[in-house]
């Protein structure tokens, strides 16, 4: 049986269990049940319990299969890993080191260059809103001049979730602004029209891929008096079949696969909203779309670990 490792951030192995969340702890234990009937055995560590001199990942979390518990095991040597890591420069560098040893899914190239909000803007600059890179007061009132709408988003450079995103009027940002590190501006989108045929007020869209395919897509949108729409911020999710997207998203999906089409198999998505002329812009791209479902998601849960696991599959030569 062929063993691949979801690989994960800082973790705790004194811990009870892999999972403090129930819905967290279901998926997970759905998909592994999943490809251990497909003769692949899945492991759970961290990237902080591999052992570097001996290219071992000196402890992990297996589950026993259905009805049964999770269970510590040691010493393992996966012949694949899924990354499931955050962005962070000193994950990136272990990862190198483990993946002198162990194939990634994603590509690391891929996932740098995913992960980094200001390159991808560059990349698909034809359909990204222009962004400046700031670091301090000072540079963000050199930029201000040059954004044309009445509000500004200051974001991270490698973030998830919403994490660390700031919505600001121009005339207050630089009072209001939080600047602790290199950050990106960018000119906010009106995305209160909605999206065409599918919603009437702010979100973003995303679009979860596996290679060409697109799996699924939901919308998010934000909870009242908020502008951020992620689910960790406290926005809503609607599925929207796939038959219901918008036309003119789809020559822009086409084009970002095929700019992307050297690194195979990749597994994102794309964030997208429409201005107030239903303009479709990307937000970002996300190298590491989520195993965790919410019940809205669920009859959607199936085919994307079916996607996966084929994936899998592929790169171990079990088809």
């Amino acid at each position: 049986m062929k063993k691949v490792m979801i690989l994960f951030g800082k973790s705790n192995w004194q811990k009870a269990k892999p999972f403090s969340n129930k819905e967290y702890q279901y998926s997970y234990e759905y998909f592994y049940s999943l490809c251990k009937k497909n003769e692949i055995q899945m492991y759970r560590a961290s990237y902080q319990w591999y052992d570097y001199k001996n290219h071992v990942f000196k402890y992990a979390w297996i589950y026993e299969g259905e009805n049964g518990n999770w269970k510590k095991v040691k010493n393992i040597k996966p012949d694949l890993i899924y990354d499931k890591t955050k962005a962070r420069m000193e994950t990136y560098y272990m990862k190198e080191l483990i993946g002198e040893n162990y194939p990634f899914i994603n590509n690391q190239l891929f996932t740098r260059l995913i992960d980094d909000k200001f390159t991808t803007s560059l990349i698909f600059s034809d359909w990204s809103k222009k962004n400046w890179l700031i670091k301090n007061t000072s540079e963000l009132r050199d930029v201000l001049p040059k954004i044309k709408t009445t509000k500004i988003v200051i974001k991270p450079l490698m973030e998830s979730g919403g994490n660390g995103v700031q919505v600001l009027s121009k005339k207050e940002a630089l009072k209001k602004a939080c600047l602790q590190e290199t950050n990106l501006v960018q000119e906010f989108i009106d995305s209160s029209k909605g999206v065409p045929n599918i919603s009437h007020s702010m979100h973003d869209l995303r679009i979860v891929m596996v290679n060409e395919k697109i799996i699924y897509a939901y919308i998010r949108e934000p909870k009242k008096g908020s502008y951020l729409a992620n689910l960790a911020q406290g926005g809503s999710l609607k599925i929207v079949p796939k038959e219901k997207l918008p036309k003119s998203i789809l020559p822009i999906i086409k084009s970002v696969n095929e700019i992307l089409s050297s690194f195979n198999p990749r597994v994102f998505s794309i964030d997208f909203m429409f201005d107030e002329n239903k303009k479709p812009w990307i937000v970002e791209l996300n190298s590491m779309p989520g195993l965790f479902f919410t019940s809205e998601e669920k009859p959607y849960m199936l085919e994307m670990y079916q996607e996966l696991l084929n994936v899998f599959k592929k790169e171990l030569n079990l088809i």
